[in-house]
């Protein structure tokens, strides 16, 4: 849905790019953000979703 919006393209590339730079310096960032984005986010989705 970004690449709908011209302007808005290069955002997903540029925060890869940082992403890798800042994880292959630091391991752990690499882990908190796995732990977070295929653990905590979903586990929160199906908390929040249960208790509507």
């Amino acid at each position: 849905m970004i690449y709908v919006i011209p302007f808005l393209r290069p955002v997903p590339l540029f925060c890869a790019e940082n992403l890798a730079r800042v994880a292959s310096e630091h391991r752990w960032v690499l882990a908190v953000y796995v732990g977070t984005v295929f653990v905590l986010l979903p586990a929160l989705v199906i908390v929040l979703v249960g208790a509507l």
